[in-house]
């Protein structure tokens, strides 16, 4: 495992967050964070309870404001002969498609490596956590801005941050401790 370095990370501004395409990475500082996509102001993402379509952003960046979340926004570029709309029906598609996150299977980077396997070509079979993802888009040009809220104390060298390394071990702790199994 290798550790991940995301550089030159700003403060969100609430009106870029609403015209583009986003990994979230939530609760960044944590092992495992919570992984979503986030298209022109529409959440996708995938937890215990099933998949999450379409929902508000707003929704959830009222929920970090009130709670103090950390949260990583890490900007997309749009690719070309796709439409936002285009975007969001794929990306709908494939988060629809798999029941719930489960333990020593599916996890919440599931739809996310889909998306970047079909949307930017990224190739994803060995792709098993975020900081594996991560450069594999950056090698491919496809990492634009990264922005974060309530993330301040957490960087490392004036406006850096090491994502944590951790195992899939470690993964399926965390979903176990979520449907509420003891490990």
């Amino acid at each position: 495992m290798s550790e991940y370095i995301l550089n030159n990370i700003q403060k969100a501004q609430n009106g870029i967050l609403f015209s583009d395409v986003f990994l979230v990475i939530l609760y960044p500082n944590r092992i495992p964070p919570h992984l979503a996509v986030s298209v022109n102001g529409k959440l996708f993402s995938l937890d215990v309870k099933g998949p999450s379509l379409n929902k508000d952003l707003n929704v959830l960046l009222r929920s970090i404001q009130k709670n103090q979340w950390e949260c990583l926004l890490v900007q997309l570029k749009m690719p070309e002969l796709f439409t936002l709309e285009d975007l969001r029906r794929e990306i709908s598609k494939i988060t629809a498609a798999y029941p719930a996150v489960q333990a020593g299977g599916v996890t919440c980077l599931a739809p996310i490596k889909d998306f970047c396997n079909s949307i930017y070509q990224t190739e994803t079979s060995n792709v098993n956590f975020i900081f594996d993802l991560l450069p594999k888009l950056e090698q491919q040009g496809i990492l634009n801005d990264c922005y974060h809220l309530n993330m301040d104390r957490y960087f490392i060298l004036g406006n850096r941050f090491e994502l944590k390394t951790y195992s899939m071990f470690e993964i399926n702790e965390t979903i176990h401790s979520l449907n509420g199994i003891l490990v």
